[in-house]
């Protein structure tokens, strides 16, 4: 079924809807992810827990979304690590336990389109297990052009100290192009890798964070950006006057490098008091600072009624940073928290405790700077999520970037059966709302965690519809 929807106004598009056939999810593997799109078809993964363990399911549908067949994958006690589409095939790279020398092994395997293996799997890494159970602390990241593999793992000296190491591979052959390890005088766990990227000339960026302590209690932390090119590792710090509330290290396609946006604050002060973006240009050796506070009118507009005074909620995290092509970019931050409630209920006679988790996604902020730094316009969209127990799996919010707009759809007033709402905002910053489904008919809540958007003007979005599992395909003019 297709349902065509225009919007009518100062700007209009137009898109379209595909949907799936409703399907019972049977068995364990009631978790769903969106991997991706080419000209054979949809992917999807079908997972029992968030760990990734045991068996997982790989699921083909036709680009009108019609099931066409599936496989399931015995991971062997493995963990999957990361799963990829790319020109060749499907790539699983699984970490398993080793018990003839006790030791983590990292593999991947291709997988053609039909889901029949391509060759044998290939070793990737191997390293030591620290503690029962450890599947190793395995990172991957692709780079754009799908041409570089960038894997990433620590482990402690014999001092206790931060070690380093690094792998490149061509992502088509799993060919190992470069390997390096560095020792960082610095206690292990003083020393977090918040996230990293490989760009298409195969350069790795890491975003660091050390912890400072006096008496086993943090008393500081400071952040930097780390850059690894052939064999020459440079370290580039951020600031060590600033105090980061929340960091992001994203890529521009454009320039073909790392960036980091920060929101940053005072220490010993809540409260998030503005921007601050970093950057590497290609003809300096000292990393380029962008700082801009946020402006009274903003703070009031965007401030949530928590403790922050004068400065906006400590839970904004960013969700997304788009670059613009004039070196500026927007930002879409989400406020959110997670609450545990302890308490204590007589059952016969006799006291038990219970404990529940609840989960609350607040406000969005979407925020347009130029390059200079100044903020041209933001957005504010109220939304309020609430869940218990559930890992904010209906919450939160899908984003789609388009090349005129950006468009936000998520689930609203989960709990007494709301709908999906979704908020255009244009580049000019003009923002329309509208329902994106009505529930007269179905009750459809989407799924934002496992939504891909998987070309420059389609995204797939995994729903509940009516309690039953369907995707939903939404086609950008």
């Amino acid at each position: 079924m297709l349902i065509i929807v225009l919007l009518i106004g100062s700007v209009s598009y137009g898109q379209v809807m595909q949907w799936s056939n409703p399907v019972k999810l049977k068995g364990a593997a009631i978790f769903s992810k969106v991997i991706g799109e080419n000209t054979d078809g949809i992917y999807l993964l079908r997972y029992r827990n968030r760990f990734y363990s045991k068996n997982v399911i790989l699921e083909r549908y036709n680009h009108r979304l019609a099931f066409e067949f599936n496989e399931t994958i015995d991971l062997n006690n493995a963990r999957l690590v990361k799963i990829v589409l790319t020109q060749k095939g499907i790539l699983l790279i699984q970490s398993k336990y080793n018990k003839e020398n006790q030791s983590n092994q990292l593999s991947g395997q291709y997988y053609n389109f039909d889901f029949k293996p391509i060759g044998e799997s290939k070793i990737l890494a191997e390293t030591t297990v620290k503690v029962y159970g450890d599947r190793g602390n395995y990172r991957i990241r692709v780079s754009d052009d799908q041409q570089n593999l960038s894997l990433l793992y620590t482990q402690k000296s014999t001092n206790n100290e931060f070690i380093l190491f690094h792998k490149l591979f061509r992502v088509n052959s799993l060919e190992e192009t470069g390997y390096r390890n560095y020792l960082f005088p610095i206690n292990y766990n003083d020393f977090i890798i918040k996230d990293f990227l490989v760009n298409n000339k195969g350069e790795v960026s890491f975003l660091i964070k050390r912890l400072t302590r006096q008496k086993r209690k943090i008393s500081s932390s400071s952040y930097s950006l780390y850059t690894l090119r052939d064999s020459t590792l440079n370290d580039y710090v951020l600031s060590d006057t600033t105090v980061f509330k929340s960091t992001k290290l994203f890529y521009d396609r454009q320039a073909d490098k790392a960036k980091v946006l920060a929101f940053y604050g005072y220490e010993n002060a809540l409260g998030i008091d503005g921007m601050a973006l970093f950057y590497k240009p290609d003809t300096s050796a000292v990393l380029n600072e962008i700082k801009s506070a946020f402006s009274p009118k903003f703070i009031e507009e965007a401030n949530v009624k928590d403790r922050a005074n004068g400065s906006i909620s400590e839970g904004f995290e960013m969700v997304k940073v788009v670059p613009r092509s004039d070196g500026g970019f927007i930002c879409v931050a989400e406020q959110k928290e997670i609450a545990t409630e302890d308490d204590v209920i007589l059952v016969n006679g006799i006291a038990q405790s219970t404990s529940k988790n609840i989960y609350n996604f607040n406000e969005l902020l979407v925020l347009n700077y130029n390059a200079s730094g100044a903020m041209d316009w933001h957005r504010v969209i109220k939304k309020n999520q609430t869940t218990i127990n559930d890992g904010g799996y209906y919450s939160s919010a899908v984003v789609y970037v388009g090349s005129k707009f950006l468009q936000i759809i998520y689930n609203d007033q989960l709990r007494s059966s709301g709908e999906v709402v979704k908020y255009t905002i244009y580049n000019n910053g003009t923002i329309e709302s509208a329902k994106l489904l009505k529930n007269e008919l179905d009750y459809v809540a989407v799924i934002p965690i496992e939504a891909k958007q998987v070309s420059s003007n389609k995204v797939i979005i995994p729903t509940s519809k009516n309690r039953r599992f369907a995707l939903l395909k939404i086609i950008y003019d």
